[in-house]
C-alpha cells in the first residue's frame, strides 16, 4: 500500500511536469569561451537538485577570482522561471522568465537597470549565454556577458 501511495505522490508531481525540465538543456560540466573566440573564461557546472525541481549552478571564473551560484526553478504559479544568483563579489540578481523557441529568456528590473539573460539551446550541444544591461529602460542594450558554453 505505501509503494503504491509513493508511486502516486510522484507521479502527481509537479517536477515531473516538462515545464519543470525546459532548462535542462543547460545541466552539465561547461567550458565557457568568449563568444567567436577561442578564449576560455570560466567554468560553469549546472546540476539538477532537489529531486529534479530545478537546477543549481556552479561558475568560476578562469582565474578563479570570480565564483557565484545560481537556483533556477519553474514557478508554476507565475508561469515562468525564476533564477536567483548571488556571487562573492556581492551581485545579487533575481530573474524570471520563460522558454520559447529553443531559448531561455529570463529578466529583471532593478531601480537603476533592466537586466536580461538569453541562454540558447544550440542544435550542436552548445549554450550561448548572452547577458545584456540597458540602463534606458529597454531603449538600448549593452552586452556584460556573451559565452559560449561547451560541455567537458
Amino acid at each position: 500500500l505505501f509503494l503504491w501511495h509513493s508511486a502516486q505522490a510522484q507521479q502527481q508531481s509537479p517536477c515531473s511536469s516538462s515545464k519543470a525540465h525546459e532548462f535542462d538543456f543547460w545541466i552539465g560540466n561547461w567550458t565557457v569561451y568568449k563568444n567567436g573566440t577561442d578564449k576560455i573564461v570560466g567554468y560553469n557546472t549546472i546540476v539538477s537538485v532537489a529531486g529534479g525541481c530545478g537546477i543549481q549552478e556552479s561558475w568560476r571564473d578562469v582565474s578563479g577570482s570570480n565564483i557565484g551560484t545560481s537556483l533556477n526553478k519553474y514557478e508554476f504559479n507565475l508561469g515562468k522561471w525564476q533564477q536567483f544568483w548571488v556571487d562573492n563579489s556581492g551581485q545579487t540578481l533575481e530573474l524570471q522568465g520563460v522558454y520559447t523557441d529553443k531559448k531561455m529568456i529570463m529578466s529583471s528590473q532593478s531601480p537603476k537597470m533592466l537586466q536580461r539573460i538569453t541562454w540558447f539551446n544550440n542544435e550542436d550541444g552548445t549554450v550561448r549565454q548572452l547577458w545584456e544591461q540597458s540602463k534606458d529602460n529597454g531603449s538600448t542594450w549593452a552586452t556584460a556577458f556573451d559565452g559560449l558554453y561547451k560541455k567537458n
